[in-house]
C-alpha cells in the first residue's frame, strides 16, 4: 500500500527506493523516447495505470534522473504526467457522481500522482537553476544582467521555459486541473483528514516553490491558477494559518511577491469572501516591530505589500487600522512611509462612498490630522512620501475644501526643508493644489483684482439685504421686537469683514422666502470668494521661496518650479509672471541629458533648457484651438511683445538667447514675423510706444538667428528706427540699431548667432549708404534725454559694425561735438581753470552751476566725453578684429607664400581693410589723412611678417598712436577727460562727472603709458568720490585694467577689494562681480583677500550674500582653491582690527569648511590648526581655531591620530571652558559616525583620557569637579539627522 506521507519524508531524507534497475541516466535518446512513450500510452488509456509497479518504478526513474535527461524529453514526461493526472480525476469525478462505486480506490493513484508531482518538478526547478549557473558564458547569460536590473531579483530567478520549452505551461494546466480536483468532496476519497491534508499539501508547497521565480508570477494567468487552488485550500480544507504563514514568509524573503500577495488577500476577500485571511496576515503585521538597520528587506517588503493592498481593498485594511497604526511610530521609516501612502489611499476610498455617515467623516478628519502630524517627520523620505500622499489625495474626485488651506499652508513651510527630494515634492503639491483648485467660478481664473471686485459685490448686496431687514423690523409691531432685535443682532457684520469685506449672517426670521434664499445664496458665494482670496494668498505667500528655487543646483526642483509658474500663469495668479521672467535665465543651463534627481525621471533627463522652452512654447507660441490663423497669429504676436515690458537688461539678454534659440529651431512661423513688422512700422494713428518698442525688440532677437530678417525690408527700419518715429522715441532708435547690427559679420559675439540660413559673410557698407545717415544723425542731434546715450552708443555699434571707414565717420562726429565746447578746451590745454581734486561731488544733487559753467553746457560736454570713449573702446575691438584676420588670412597663405609675390599679400590686406586707411593712421584718427604711398609701404611690412610680428605692430598702434600720435583725435581730448575728472568739484553736475569718469577708464583700457600716467587720478576717484555711480564704474574700470594691464594692478590689488565693504549696496554688488570674474578666470592670483570676500557671506544684503556663496561654490572646484586659502581667510576674520564677531565667524566657517570632503584635505587642516595654537596668544583666537576644528568630519583614523599627536601644541588652551568644551565635541562627533572600528573607538578612548588629563593640568581641578563644573555630558554617539543624509545616494 503506497503511503504518501511515508514517501515523501523518505523523498526529502534521499532514502526513496526504486525496485526496478532501469535507469535515464547513461541511455540512448531513442531508448529513453521509447520509454516514455510506452509510458504515455498506458496513462493516457487509464490514469489508475500508475499503480502498476513497473510503470510507476519507471515514473521514478524518470523523476530521480531529470537532470541527465534531454529537455524535450523532459517536457514530454511532464505533459505525460499532466494527462495522467487528467484523466484520473475524471474517473474521480465519474466514480463520484456515480452511486455504487467507493472513491477511495482512487486515493492511492492519486497519491502517486502527487507524489510524482513534488519529485519532479521540485528537481526540474533545482536543475533549471543547475543549468542557467552552467550557462554563464552562452548566449542567455548576456541578457542576465539586464532581466536582473528588470526585475530586481538574482539571475537564477528567470523563467524555467528558457530551459525546458513547455514547462511552465504545464504545470499552469496540472493547477487548472487541480482546481476541478478541490471542487470534489475529496473526504469522499480519503478516509482521513491527515491523508487528504497531506495530498493537497503536496501542491500547496509546489506553489510556494513556483512562486519563487517571479518570471512565474508575471504571469498573470499562472498567478490566478495559483490563487484560485490556494483560496479553495484555505476556504474549503482550513488552510487558513498555513496560507498565512505562506504569505508572511513570502513577504519577508521575496521581494518580487509583495505585490503578488497582495493581489492574493484582494482575491479570496472578492472572489472567495476570505476576509479571515486579510485579518489574519493584518494582525500579524501588527504586532511585528521593524528596524531600519536589522531588517531593512522586511519592512521593506511589507511596506509595499501594505500599499498596494490600500489601493486594491481598501474595505480590508479599514478593518486592521486601528492595530496597524502603531507603525506610524515604527523606528523603520519605510514602515512609517507606507503608513502615510496607505492612509492617503484609505483617505480616497471613504471620500468615494456614495453614503457620508458621521463616522466616514470622523475618520477622514483623523487621517488628515495624521497626513499633517506627518510633515514633522525626522526622516525626509517620510515627509517626501507625505507630500506625494497630498498629491494624489487632492488630485481625486473630492477637493476637500476645508482641510487644504492646513495643508497649503504646511506644504509652503516644506519648500524651506534641508532635503532636496522634500522640496521637489512640496513645488510638485503645491502645483497639484493649483490645479485642482475647487473655484471654477469666473472661468477659474484667479487674479484678485476680479476676486476682490466680486467679494465687493456681493458684500453690498448682503448689506442692502441687512438694512431692508432692519427697516422692517423697526416698522414692525411690539409682539415683534425681540424677533426683529435678534435678527438685527444677526445682521451685524463679522469682525472678519474688517480684512476681506462684511459678512452677514440670517437665520430667516422676518424674511420672505425669495429674500431668506438669495441671502443664503449670497453667503455661500460670500464664503466662496473669501476662501480663494485666501488660496490665492498662500500661492503668493509661496512665490518668493518658489523663485529662489529657480536657481536651485538640483534639476528636479527647478524643473518643478518652471510647471508651477506655468501653472499660476494659466490660471493668472498675480506675480507669476515674475517668475515667468526669471525662468528665462534658465536659458543658458548647460544643455546636458544627465540630473542630479534622485528619481532619474525621464523628464529630468531632458533638461531643463528643453523644459523651459517648451514652457515657453506652451505659454506663448502655441496656437489655441478656439482661434483662426489670422486671430492666433496676432495672439502669439502679442504674447511676444508682452514678454518686453518692464523687463530689465539681464531679462532682455535671456530672452534674447530664448527667442533666438525658438527661431533657428522654426517654431515662430513667417507670419508672426510679418505681424511684428508690421506693428513695428505702424503708422495709421498713434501707436503705444511700448507696443513698437516690443515689436522691434523681438525682431532684433529672431534677427540673432536668420539675418534675412533685416536685408529682407531694409527700407522699414531706416524710415521708423532712424527717422521720425526714432528720433521721437530713443528707445526706439536704440533697438533698431542693434538690429541693424546683424548686419555685419557672421562672425557673432554668440555661436550660431546671426547665421540662419546665410553662411556667406557679409562684406561692409559703403560710406554713402543711407543707413550712416540715420545714424549720424542720432549722435549728432542735441538732446538733452538720457536715453540718447544708450541709443548713441547702440549707433556707434551699428556703425563700427557696418561701416568701411567706421573711423572716418566716427572723427566727423566727434568733431561736430567739439564745437561745442571749444572754450573749455582751450581752457584744459591752458589749465585756465584751477584743478580741484576734492571729489567733492554729490550723486544725488541735481545739476547746478559751476564755474567754468560759462564756458560748456554739461550736457553738450557729456555727449562728446561719452563718445570719445566708446570710440576708443571701439578703435580696440577694430584693432583686435585687424589683427585676428591678418593673422587668419597670413595662416591660409603661408602655403602659398613661396610661389607669390610679396604685392599679393599686400592685396589681401586691402581686402581685409577694405578700401580704408592703413591700420596705423585709420586707427589713429589721422585728421588730415596720410599718402598712400607711406599706406602701401606698411602694408607690405605687415603681409611680409610673422603672426608674432603682427601682433607687436597693432599692439604699438593701440599703444603709442591712439592716445599719442601727433595727428590723433583721441590725442587731443584725452587732456580734456582728464581736466574735468581732476576738477569734479568745479564741475558739479552729476551727469557729467558720471561721464567723464567712464570716459577716464575707457582711455585708460587703450594705452599701459596713459594707464600708469593716470592710475592714481583713477584710485583717487575710487576713494573720494561721494556718487556710487562714479565708485561702482571705477570699480569696473580697474577690473577691466587688470585685465589689459595686469602688471599695472599687481601693486595696487587691494583697490580692488576695497569697495566689497563700501557703504552702498550697487557699489558692493558690482565690485563682487568684477572680483568674481577676475579670480574664477585666473585673471588674478588670490594672495590673502579671500577673507574680504567671505566677510561678504554676513552682509546684510541678501542678494551680495548670496553672491558671495555662488562664488565660493564655485572657486571650490577650481583646484582645491578653498582649501588652500582657508588658512588665509581664517586670520582674515579671527584677527585684526578687520575681524569679524565670533557669531557671524562661525556661520562663515561653517559654509566654508562644507568645501573640504576628502580625507587627505582634512588630515592637513587638523595639523596645520594645531600648529596655529603654538603661536596664538588671544583668547578669542583660540576659541575661533578650535570652533573650527569641530567643523572637521573625522571620519578617518589618521585624521584622529594627527588630532591626538598634536595635543602638545593646544594644551595650555584647554583652560578656556569654551576651547575644551569644543575638543570634547569633537570626541562625541565622532563617536555618531556609524560603523566604526574598533581600532577608532581605541583611540577615541585614548584621546579623550589625554583631553582630560591635560585639562586638568591646566586648570589645577581633578576630573569630577571638572565636569560637575562644565556640566559636560557624557560622550554618547547620537544617531545622525536623517536630514544630513543625500538622498540622491
Amino acid at each position: 500500500m503506497f503511503n504518501l506521507h511515508e514517501q515523501l519524508i523518505s523523498l526529502q531524507e534521499g532514502e526513496t527506493e526504486i525496485q526496478s534497475d532501469f535507469s535515464f541516466d547513461g541511455i540512448d535518446n531513442a531508448v529513453a523516447k521509447r520509454t516514455i512513450n510506452s509510458i504515455t500510452d498506458k496513462l493516457v488509456v487509464s490514469g489508475e495505470n500508475i499503480t502498476d509497479a513497473e510503470t510507476f518504478d519507471k515514473l521514478m526513474c524518470f523523476a530521480r534522473d531529470l537532470a541527465a535527461i534531454d529537455p524535450k524529453l523532459v517536457a514530454r514526461g511532464l505533459d505525460m504526467l499532466v494527462t495522467g493526472f487528467e484523466n484520473q480525476i475524471k474517473q474521480v469525478a465519474s466514480t463520484l457522481s456515480t452511486s455504487g462505486h467507493d472513491p477511495t480506490m482512487h486515493a492511492e493513484a492519486l497519491d502517486r500522482y502527487a507524489f510524482l508531482f513534488q519529485w519532479t518538478i521540485e528537481l526540474g526547478e533545482s536543475t533549471a537553476s543547475k543549468t542557467r549557473a552552467a550557462a554563464g558564458n552562452s548566449t542567455q547569460a548576456k541578457n542576465r544582467k539586464r532581466r536582473a536590473n528588470a526585475t530586481g531579483s538574482s539571475s537564477t530567478s528567470s523563467t524555467i521555459a528558457e530551459v525546458v520549452t513547455g514547462w511552465k505551461d504545464k504545470i499552469l494546466e496540472l493547477y487548472i486541473v487541480l482546481q476541478q480536483l478541490l471542487q470534489m468532496p475529496l473526504g469522499r476519497i480519503w478516509n482521513s483528514v491527515p491523508e487528504r491534508d497531506t495530498f493537497i499539501g503536496v501542491f500547496t508547497r509546489l506553489a510556494h516553490k513556483t512562486m519563487e521565480n517571479p518570471a512565474y508570477v508575471k504571469d498573470s494567468d499562472f498567478q490566478m491558477a495559483l490563487f484560485n487552488v490556494l483560496c479553495v485550500w484555505q476556504q474549503s480544507y482550513n488552510g487558513v494559518y498555513g496560507l498565512v504563514t505562506m504569505v508572511t514568509q513570502n513577504l519577508q524573503h521575496y521581494e518580487h511577491l509583495c505585490e503578488g500577495m497582495a493581489t492574493l488577500v484582494q482575491f479570496a476577500y472578492e472572489q472567495y469572501s476570505g476576509t479571515q485571511l486579510g485579518d489574519e496576515i493584518l494582525r500579524d503585521i501588527a504586532g511585528k516591530s521593524f528596524s531600519s538597520v536589522h531588517d531593512k528587506a522586511g519592512a521593506k517588503n511589507t511596506a509595499r505589500f501594505l500599499v498596494r493592498l490600500s489601493q486594491l481593498a481598501p474595505k480590508t485594511l479599514l478593518r486592521q487600522m486601528g492595530l496597524l497604526i502603531r507603525h506610524l511610530d515604527s523606528e523603520a521609516h519605510i514602515m512609517r512611509s507606507a503608513m502615510a501612502d496607505v492612509i492617503g489611499h484609505l483617505t480616497l476610498y471613504l471620500a468615494s462612498q456614495e453614503e457620508q455617515t458621521e463616522i466616514t467623516k470622523n475618520q477622514i478628519g483623523e487621517y488628515f490630522d495624521i497626513i499633517e502630524q506627518r510633515f514633522q517627520d525626522a526622516h525626509y523620505l517620510v515627509r517626501a512620501k507625505v507630500l506625494q500622499v497630498c498629491q494624489f489625495v487632492c488630485s481625486g474626485p473630492a477637493k476637500f475644501p476645508k482641510r487644504r488651506p492646513k495643508l497649503i499652508s504646511l506644504i509652503i513651510g516644506r519648500l524651506e526643508d534641508k532635503a532636496t527630494n522634500v522640496r521637489k515634492h512640496a513645488i510638485r503639491a503645491l502645483t497639484i493644489m493649483l490645479e485642482t483648485h475647487p473655484f471654477s467660478l469666473d472661468g477659474a481664473e484667479l487674479r484678485i483684482s476680479n476676486l476682490e471686485r466680486s467679494l465687493e459685490k456681493i458684500n453690498n448686496e448682503l448689506e442692502e439685504i441687512a438694512s431692508t431687514t432692519e427697516k422692517q423690523s423697526e416698522e414692525a409691531s411690539a409682539e415683534a421686537d425681540e424677533t426683529a432685535s435678534a435678527e438685527e443682532e444677526a445682521g451685524d457684520s463679522d469682525e472678519d469683514g474688517a480684512a476681506t469685506g462684511g459678512q452677514h449672517e440670517f437665520d430667516n426670521v422676518g424674511l420672505s422666502p425669495e429674500t431668506a434664499a438669495k441671502a443664503m445664496h449670497l453667503q455661500f458665494q460670500q464664503r466662496y470668494y473669501r476662501d480663494a482670496l485666501f488660496f490665492v494668498y498662500q500661492q503668493q505667500e509661496a512665490q518668493p521661496l518658489l523663485l529662489q528655487l529657480l536657481g536651485s543646483t538640483n534639476k528636479g526642483e527647478v524643473m518643478e518650479a518652471m510647471d508651477f509658474f506655468v501653472t499660476a500663469v494659466r490660471f493668472r495668479v498675480d506675480g507669476a509672471q515674475e517668475g515667468i521672467r526669471r525662468m528665462s535665465h534658465l536659458i543658458w543651463t548647460p544643455p546636458t541629458g544627465n540630473s542630479n534627481a534622485s528619481d532619474g525621471s525621464a523628464e529630468e533627463a531632458r533638461g531643463v533648457r528643453t523644459k523651459l522652452l517648451e514652457s515657453y512654447m506652451q505659454l506663448y507660441l502655441t496656437p489655441s484651438e478656439h482661434f483662426g490663423p489670422a486671430e492666433n497669429t496676432s495672439r502669439i504676436t502679442r504674447n511676444l511683445i508682452s514678454l518686453t515690458f518692464g523687463a530689465t537688461l539681464a531679462e532682455l539678454t535671456s530672452l534674447e538667447e530664448l527667442i533666438r534659440t525658438l527661431m533657428a529651431d522654426g517654431k515662430i512661423s513667417t507670419a508672426v514675423i510679418d505681424k511684428l513688422r508690421y506693428v513695428y512700422g505702424y503708422s495709421k494713428r498713434r501707436l503705444p510706444p511700448a507696443q513698437r518698442r516690443g515689436a522691434i525688440i523681438i525682431l532684433g532677437m529672431l534677427a540673432q538667428a536668420r539675418r534675412s530678417i533685416v536685408t529682407d525690408d531694409i527700407d522699414l527700419y531706416l524710415r521708423i528706427g532712424l527717422g521720425n518715429y526714432g528720433h521721437e522715441d530713443l528707445v526706439v532708435a536704440k533697438y533698431t540699431c542693434m538690429v541693424l547690427q546683424c548686419l555685419g559679420s557672421s562672425r557673432s559675439r554668440r555661436p550660431g548667432a546671426a547665421l540662419g540660413l546665410e553662411e556667406e559673410e557679409i562684406k561692409r557698407l559703403p560710406m554713402s549708404n543711407p543707413i550712416f545717415d540715420g545714424l549720424q544723425r542720432i549722435l549728432e542731434e542735441p538732446r538733452r534725454d538720457p536715453e540718447w546715450f544708450p541709443a548713441a552708443e547702440q549707433a556707434l555699434n551699428a556703425i563700427y559694425a557696418l561701416a568701411e571707414k567706421p573711423d572716418a565717420l566716427a572723427i566727423r562726429i566727434i568733431r561736430a561735438q567739439t564745437q561745442l565746447v571749444q572754450g573749455l578746451l582751450k581752457a584744459s590745454k591752458g589749465s585756465a581753470v584751477d584743478e580741484d581734486t576734492s571729489m567733492d561731488v554729490d550723486g544725488d544733487e541735481p545739476s547746478q552751476g559751476f564755474p567754468v559753467s560759462k564756458l560748456v553746457d554739461p550736457w553738450d560736454l557729456s555727449r562728446l566725453l561719452f563718445i570719445v570713449g566708446h570710440v576708443a573702446i571701439k578703435e580696440i575691438v577694430l584693432l583686435e578684429s585687424v589683427e585676428a584676420e591678418l593673422k587668419r588670412r597670413k595662416s591660409e597663405e603661408e602655403p602659398k607664400r613661396k610661389k607669390r609675390a610679396s604685392p599679393s599679400a599686400k592685396n589681401s590686406l586691402n581686402k581685409v581693410k577694405g578700401g580704408r586707411k592703413n591700420a596705423a593712421q585709420q586707427d589713429a584718427m589721422d585728421v588730415d589723412g596720410a599718402s598712400a604711398s607711406d599706406e602701401d609701404d606698411e602694408l607690405n611690412q605687415i603681409a611680409g611678417t610673422t603672426e608674432d610680428e603682427i601682433g607687436d605692430i597693432i599692439s604699438a598702434i593701440r599703444e603709442r598712436e591712439l592716445l599719442f600720435g601727433n595727428r590723433s583725435v583721441l590725442a587731443l581730448l584725452g587732456p580734456l577727460v582728464v581736466h574735468v575728472c581732476r576738477n569734479l568739484g568745479k564741475f558739479n553736475d552729476r551727469l557729467l562727472t558720471v561721464h567723464a569718469t567712464a570716459a577716464l577708464a575707457k582711455l585708460m583700457c587703450v594705452s599701459s603709458a596713459f594707464c600708469e600716467e593716470h592710475l592714481p587720478l583713477l584710485l583717487a576717484l575710487l576713494q573720494r568720490a561721494k556718487s556710487p555711480t562714479i565708485r561702482a564704474n571705477v570699480s569696473i574700470a580697474l577690473g577691466d585694467i587688470t585685465v589689459c594691464f595686469n602688471n599695472l594692478i599687481g601693486e595696487n590689488v587691494h583697490y580692488l577689494y576695497g569697495p566689497l565693504h563700501d557703504s552702498d549696496t550697487r557699489v558692493k554688488k558690482t565690485t563682487l562681480m568684477v572680483l568674481t570674474h577676475l579670480i574664477l578666470n585666473g585673471m588674478v592670483k588670490v594672495k590673502g583677500q579671500l577673507g574680504e570676500i567671505a566677510k561678504c557671506l554676513e552682509d546684510k544684503d541678501q542678494r551680495v550674500a548670496d553672491m558671495a556663496r555662488l562664488f565660493f561654490s564655485e572657486l571650490s572646484t577650481k583646484d582645491n582653491a578653498v582649501y588652500n586659502n582657508l588658512p588665509d581667510i581664517i586670520s582674515s576674520l579671527s584677527m585684526g582690527a578687520a575681524a569679524v564677531n565670533e557669531e557671524s565667524f562661525g556661520r562663515i566657517m561653517k559654509f566654508l569648511f562644507d568645501f573640504i570632503k576628502k580625507d587627505r584635505q582634512t588630515d592637513n587642516v587638523v595639523e596645520k590648526l594645531c600648529q596655529r595654537f603654538r603661536n596664538s596668544t588671544d583668547p578669542r583666537q583660540c576659541r575661533d581655531i578650535a570652533y573650527c576644528m569641530t567643523l572637521l568630519p573625522f571620519k578617518s583614523e589618521r585624521s584622529l591620530r594627527r588630532l591626538v599627536d598634536g595635543l602638545p601644541s593646544y594644551q595650555d588652551k584647554l583652560a578656556d571652558d569654551a576651547v575644551y568644551k569644543l575638543f570634547a565635541d569633537i570626541a562625541t562627533k565622532s563617536r555618531s559616525h556609524s560603523a566604526q572600528k574598533q581600532e577608532t573607538k581605541t583611540l577615541l578612548d585614548e584621546y579623550e583620557a589625554k583631553l582630560k588629563e591635560a585639562r586638568a593640568k591646566a586648570t589645577g581641578e581633578d576630573e569630577e569637579a571638572l565636569e560637575e563644573k562644565l556640566d559636560v555630558p557624557p560622550t554618547q554617539a547620537s544617531q545622525e539627522s536623517d536630514d544630513e543624509i543625500d538622498e540622491n545616494d
